[in-house]
């Protein structure tokens, strides 16, 4: 199965290896959570004139000139083309990186006048009993037929969409079924749509795409297709990986050669041998089998997602694989009986998959089985928007013209992993010019945290020049002192840092662990010698004894964006595989799959510590690894917040790759020292001491 082009699905293949750091695990259960979870099964909304509609529905041609909405335009392709061939987009990337011809950024429209956000204001109202400020009310009133909002961290982006809902209706400018407001969670959509009837009185829908994505796909069709659990489908792959390890003998020496060298050395021999016996009592053995199964089933979701197939992957292997193109053949050997039984399984059915549930949807609008009444299309969190989703936006403007109005923080993206691509905010301009001129307008005030934690988190995640530049601000002129570093050469000095913390803190102050995995936790977990914590690993929640009321809870970067806390403990300020940015590699044909990597380093990883900073209210403290700190305190130390890390000493950064400096010595000769790379032995970099 190849790529089908009739579904105009972007396909972005990777120019290169970029370090994200995750465990396969932890990347599958993020791919889960973005994508939609299995329990996501809304209903469709479908009235018998939307029926009619889709019996007579004829699919919009492209290049046709037609006049709907605000807008006469000439339908076309634009420059983010889904049907762009991999060498296409590579010459077109070595061109733009040649000229640097990145389309030109947005500049922010100003203010309303006064007058006009004051007659705004009166027609809006309060919006959940507060007052919008001029911004959010310049946004919504000054909104056009494309309008990209960005709202920094704490400055009210639901809220605005609230508004400028609230601001259509008492206008007149729609009735409460022309409008749609997509987000990217089950949750977030539930409490938007709790929201919006509170402050509005009204019914509209909010939905995820993947809900939209289903009520289409069930509305272009007779039957009422299931949907295929997530959990039997990643079941049938492991079920089929498992049986084929066993009991194939081809297959399991391909297996063994991708987990590593070492296990390929100690096993391969034996493997070939018909009653050999799975070494399951190896811990290296089940951890890689792990790894190598769950890798597998990544990349069959983001091969339904892009909609491709074994044999566009092959081809797509030989233009784009580069250095990893032999790991990649033997990788997609693996993975194509995977793949097919995969596959197998919601066919048998006639059923539809999460990851597939998109495209399907995509091809429904564009062969005109399905038609939209939509005049307005609110789009909340665009930061995370994949090349599927985009496209299915794309098709159901090409079908009936809305505007679109998109609210987003491109400093927060943070999912490429799951397939979001944070061009298509950078370039939205660009990407929607067939529709007409956009305009951008910024978001700024946030009380969610202090001026200097806004100045330092600021001043970190915009030493990446290709992001919009905000000024964000806290209205409070109260001097305040949001940041601290906390330090320790050993895991205990670092434990008893942050008790010592903790016993500063109110009783019932409101405290966030952050880590960039989960086995962060065991820094809580594993060194406390005296039994002072409670900790529930499986719901990361924690007790600490001497303060039973205080609410502490532990969780990923990732999984904390969105939320806020009085006090936030960064527990990972480490440099190394899995330091904080994280230096593990990702599966090269996974990558192949996803959005182009940044040419900035650890660009994502930025953003995504950029997140964790500002989930604090009151105070975020670094815990810092004085052995090897991570390449981003050596950052904040030197350029941006150095009185943070009184007391705590950084050792020399190494000048090659970032890594820390350690005190080494040549043989056994304690006299002879010498500054050795903490990088090593990927980085050999020394350095005499003086």
């Amino acid at each position: 199965m190849g790529v089908t082009r009739s579904a105009h699905v972007i396909i972005a293949p990777c120019g290169g290896l970029e370090t994200h750091g995750r465990s396969v695990m932890e990347l599958l259960r993020m791919l889960k959570y973005v994508l939609g979870t299995e329990d996501e099964t809304q209903q469709p909304r479908q009235t018998q004139s939307s029926a009619k509609n889709a019996n007579n529905a004829k699919p919009a041609r492209t290049g046709q000139t037609k006049q709907t909405g605000q807008v006469a335009r000439r339908v076309t392709q634009p420059q983010l083309q889904p049907h762009a061939t991999p060498q296409r987009q590579s010459q077109r990337r070595q061109s733009q990186q040649h000229q640097s011809q990145r389309p030109a950024k947005l500049t922010p429209q100003p203010l309303l006048p006064a007058d006009r956000i004051d007659k705004a204001r009166d027609i809006i109202g309060n919006i959940e009993k507060h007052e919008l400020s001029d911004e959010q009310i310049s946004a919504i009133a000054g909104a056009g037929h494309n309008t990209l909002v960005l709202a920094g961290a704490g400055t009210g982006k639901t809220t605005t969409i609230i508004g400028y809902i609230a601001w259509l209706l008492a206008t007149k400018r729609a009735a409460p079924e022309e409008i749609l407001v997509l987000s990217f969670t089950k949750a977030s959509a539930g409490d938007m749509s709790q929201r919006i009837m509170a402050s509005t009185g009204k019914t509209i829908r909010a939905c995820t795409f993947h809900s939209l994505g289903l009520e289409i796909c069930r509305a272009a069709t007779i039957a009422n297709r299931p949907i295929i659990d997530g959990h039997a489908s990643n079941a049938v792959v492991r079920d089929t990986f498992d049986r084929l390890l066993a009991q194939n003998i081809p297959y399991r020496l391909l297996a063994f050669k991708l987990m590593s060298k070492e296990l390929f050395g100690k096993y391969g021999a034996a493997a070939k041998r018909e009653d050999f016996q799975l070494p399951t009592d190896d811990y290296a053995f089940n951890q890689y089998r792990q790894s190598l199964v769950e890798n597998a089933q990544t990349i069959i979701q983001h091969m339904r997602q892009n909609n491709i197939g074994i044999d566009g992957m092959r081809e797509l292997n030989e233009r784009r694989g580069g250095k990893h193109i032999g790991r990649n053949r033997e990788m997609l050997q693996l993975v194509e009986p995977l793949y097919n039984a995969y596959v197998g399984n919601f066919r048998a059915t006639q059923g539809i998959d999460f990851p597939g549930m998109i495209t399907d949807a995509i091809r429904c609008v564009r062969r005109g089985a399905y038609r939209h009444l939509y005049k307005y299309v609110l789009i909340d969190e665009y930061q995370d928007m994949s090349r599927p989703r985009y496209e299915l936006i794309r098709a159901l403007r090409e079908q009936s013209d809305f505007t679109l109005f998109c609210v987003g923080d491109d400093w927060q993206s943070i999912y490429r992993f799951a397939g979001s691509d944070i061009h298509l905010i950078l370039d939205f301009a660009d990407i929607w010019r067939d529709w007409g001129p956009t305009r951008m307008f910024q978001i700024t005030t946030t009380r969610r945290f202090r001026q200097s934690l806004i100045d330092a988190s600021g001043a970190f995640v915009m030493q990446d020049k290709s992001l919009y530049a905000k000024q964000l601000r806290n209205p409070s002129d109260k001097k305040d002192y949001s940041l601290k570093a906390l330090g320790g050469a050993t895991q205990e000095e670092r434990f008893d840092a942050i008790i010592e913390q903790l016993r500063k803190l109110p009783k019932t102050a409101s405290v966030l662990m952050l880590g960039r995995y989960k086995s962060d936790l065991n820094l809580l977990s594993r060194n406390d010698r005296d039994g002072l914590f409670q900790i529930d690993e499986h719901t990361g929640g924690i007790v600490f004894l001497e303060k039973p009321k205080m609410d502490i809870e532990f969780m990923t970067a990732h999984k904390s964006k969105g939320l806020q806390r009085d006090f936030v403990f960064l527990l990972c300020c480490s440099g190394g595989l899995k330091g904080f940015p994280s230096a593990i590699p990702e599966e090269p044909l996974l990558g192949l799959l996803l959005p182009e990597v940044e040419r900035m380093p650890h660009a994502e990883e930025r953003r995504l510590f950029y997140v964790a900073m500002t989930r604090c209210k009151k105070k975020l403290f670094f815990v810092v690894d004085q052995s090897r700190p991570s390449r981003f305190m050596y950052e904040l130390h030197d350029k941006i917040c150095p009185n943070i890390f009184r007391g705590v000493k950084l050792p020399p950064q190494c000048p090659n790759c970032g890594e820390a400096l350690r005190l080494r010595h040549t043989g056994s000769d304690p006299s002879r020292t010498f500054y050795g790379c903490t990088g090593f032995p990927n980085c050999r970099f020394t350095q005499q001491c003086k």
